[in-house]
């Protein structure tokens, strides 16, 4: 596990990036987020996305390599977040499939965790790809994305949730990240604000999951 200089030092350096965008300044059409990895005011996401942000490895006593689990890497985000991460069922192969259209042959193992309710979107995704099926994965995951964001338009609250939610490949990981937990606070500073929010609480766990595949 991370100790908790590693975790004050990513914190500062997200929270610092999101000071400088602000909030509420710039209008965020749905476009913005098409893909996942743009922002408002035309700023791409590659400029803060995990790939950017230092690493703090931590080797294992010789210098090896240690190959984490998906549920360790599950359990690397959910110590960062702590309470700010919501999905709690975790959802079968078949489950995967309808949701995605990723069948069985595609992937080696995967995880997906999503919230009990179908009200609420909270997910985390980590399928680790076949090497000849980590773009076709991608596109799913993709089309996944488009559809969360196309049913929830007429729900303000998981919308921003949606268009703030992140694809990331990590080698031949595919990671899907639509996290925010509570944003009920944040309400009456508008969408913009709670996109941001999103956006920030994504980022970390992009970040630790970065971290945890490629040390």
């Amino acid at each position: 596990m991370k100790n908790s200089i590693c975790r004050i030092k990513i914190i500062i350096m997200i929270c610092s990036l999101f000071l400088l965008w602000g909030c509420g300044e710039e209008s965020m059409s749905e476009e913005d987020l098409v893909d996942g990895r743009s922002v408002a005011g035309g700023q791409s996401l590659e400029d803060v996305e995990a790939g950017n942000f230092p690493l703090f490895l931590e080797n294992t006593e010789w210098g090896e390599r240690r190959f984490y689990t998906l549920p360790e890497l599950e359990e690397e985000v959910k110590e960062l977040l702590g309470d700010n991460y919501w999905p709690e069922v975790n959802l079968s192969g078949a489950e995967l499939e309808k949701l995605t259209g990723i069948t069985e042959d595609m992937y080696v193992d995967f995880l997906a965790e999503r919230q009990a309710l179908d009200a609420h979107i909270d997910t985390l995704i980590i399928i680790h790809a076949k090497e000849d099926y980590v773009g076709t994965i991608e596109q799913a995951i993709e089309t996944y994305r488009s559809e969360l964001i196309e049913q929830n338009k007429n729900y303000p609250q998981n919308l921003s949730k949606a268009r703030a939610s992140r694809i990331e490949t990590i080698d031949d990981y595919i990671c899907f990240v639509l996290l925010g937990a509570d944003t009920t606070f944040l309400a009456d500073r508008g969408n913009e604000a709670v996109m941001a929010h999103c956006l920030e609480e994504n980022e970390k766990a992009l970040y630790v999951l970065e971290q945890a595949i490629l040390q």
